[in-house]
């Protein structure tokens, strides 16, 4: 019996099995705070696809000037798998969770490969720093909290910043209450 006839390897078509001819999609990893590169290593190390944005940038220090290799989007590394539904990340602490789909269910959100590929072209073409805003937001936009213990909380923008949003979350007839949130965990309803 040969390899191609015996169900031990699997259908075959045209000498590949179901695992060879399943495309790769691309999921997001939540890292520790400036590991990053480190989640990059173990990846590689472990023969696992990814893909961490990064951009060289010329730093000046006050004895030096250095070129240096920025993370763009801080906490996040993209990694290509046959399966989302049944990736399980490798057992590290410098892994945090997956980033899930905004459904509810406990399935990684698949990043669309033209997406990872715009990114790769703005990093590659690009002569200026490149940062990363996780969404575009606007003074009175309705907003909805999809992370954190305040998951669910919807409100308007009223202020923000960089790094946060001021909310008003309606409190019936008396008013608003006010709070700041960071943008990452918000997305425009």
């Amino acid at each position: 019996m040969t390899k191609s006839t015996d169900p031990r390897f699997g259908s075959s078509v045209n000498g590949t099995d179901d695992r060879e001819a399943r495309p790769k999609s691309w999921i997001a990893l939540y890292t520790r705070p400036r590991s990053e590169k480190k989640v990059r290593a173990i990846l590689d190390s472990l023969g696992i696809e990814n893909y961490l944005p990064v951009q060289s940038q010329l730093r000046q220090w006050s004895d030096r000037k250095k070129r240096v290799e920025v993370v763009v989007i801080p906490m996040l590394i993209f990694v290509s798998v046959e399966a989302p539904e049944t990736f399980t990340p490798p057992h590290t602490p410098l892994i945090i969770k997956p980033l899930y789909s905004t459904s509810g269910r406990s399935i990684p959100a698949v990043i669309p490969d033209d997406q990872i590929k715009r990114l790769k072209f703005i990093l590659g073409q690009s002569d200026y720093p490149v940062t990363f805003d996780p969404a575009t937001f606007k003074l009175h936009d309705k907003v909805r909290v999809v992370r954190g213990p305040l998951m669910g909380l919807t409100g308007d923008i009223v202020n923000y910043d960089d790094k946060y949003l001021e909310l008003a979350v309606p409190i019936g007839i008396r008013g608003a209450a006010r709070l700041n949130i960071e943008k990452i965990d918000v997305e425009v309803l």
